[in-house]
Protein backbone atom coordinates (compact mmCIF):
# COMPACT_ATOMS: atom_id res chain seq x y z
CA UNK A 1 0.00 0.00 0.00
CA UNK A 2 0.91 3.89 -0.64
CA UNK A 3 0.43 6.38 0.84
CA UNK A 4 -3.00 6.91 2.84
CA UNK A 5 -5.62 10.25 2.17
CA UNK A 6 -7.56 11.69 5.02
CA UNK A 7 -10.86 13.91 4.13
CA UNK A 8 -12.45 15.42 6.81
CA UNK A 9 -14.12 18.78 8.29
CA UNK A 10 -12.48 21.48 10.25
CA UNK A 11 -13.90 23.74 12.97
CA UNK A 12 -15.50 25.15 10.27
CA UNK A 13 -17.47 22.52 8.78
CA UNK A 14 -14.83 23.20 5.63
CA UNK A 15 -13.39 20.15 4.14
CA UNK A 16 -9.10 19.82 4.41
CA UNK A 17 -7.02 17.01 2.94
CA UNK A 18 -3.76 15.53 4.28
CA UNK A 19 -1.84 12.31 3.37
CA UNK A 20 0.19 9.99 5.25
CA UNK A 21 2.92 7.35 4.40
CA UNK A 22 3.26 4.27 5.69
CA UNK A 23 4.86 4.37 8.50
CA UNK A 24 2.23 7.56 9.72
CA UNK A 25 4.48 10.65 9.02
CA UNK A 26 2.50 13.08 7.47
CA UNK A 27 3.44 13.63 3.97
CA UNK A 28 1.09 16.74 3.02
CA UNK A 29 -1.89 18.98 3.66
CA UNK A 30 -4.10 20.93 2.17
CA UNK A 31 -2.98 24.64 2.27
CA UNK A 32 -7.05 26.00 2.35
CA UNK A 33 -10.04 24.44 3.20
CA UNK A 34 -13.17 23.38 0.65
CA UNK A 35 -16.73 24.36 0.94
CA UNK A 36 -17.67 21.06 -1.11
CA UNK A 37 -16.12 17.60 -0.70
CA UNK A 38 -15.77 17.22 -4.41
CA UNK A 39 -13.66 20.97 -4.01
CA UNK A 40 -11.18 19.18 -1.83
CA UNK A 41 -10.93 15.63 -3.70
CA UNK A 42 -10.51 17.66 -6.81
CA UNK A 43 -7.43 19.47 -4.92
CA UNK A 44 -6.01 16.45 -3.28
CA UNK A 45 -5.72 14.89 -6.90
CA UNK A 46 -4.33 17.50 -8.60
CA UNK A 47 -1.47 16.88 -5.48
CA UNK A 48 -1.41 12.87 -5.68
CA UNK A 49 -4.39 11.40 -4.75
CA UNK A 50 -5.47 8.47 -7.55
CA UNK A 51 -8.89 7.76 -7.66
CA UNK A 52 -7.83 4.18 -5.81
CA UNK A 53 -5.77 5.53 -3.28
CA UNK A 54 -6.43 4.33 0.44
CA UNK A 55 -8.61 6.75 2.27
CA UNK A 56 -9.21 6.77 6.27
Amino acid sequence: MSDKWKLYTDSRNKWCWYKTAKNGQMLGASKQSFESEAECIEDAKKNGMADDSERF
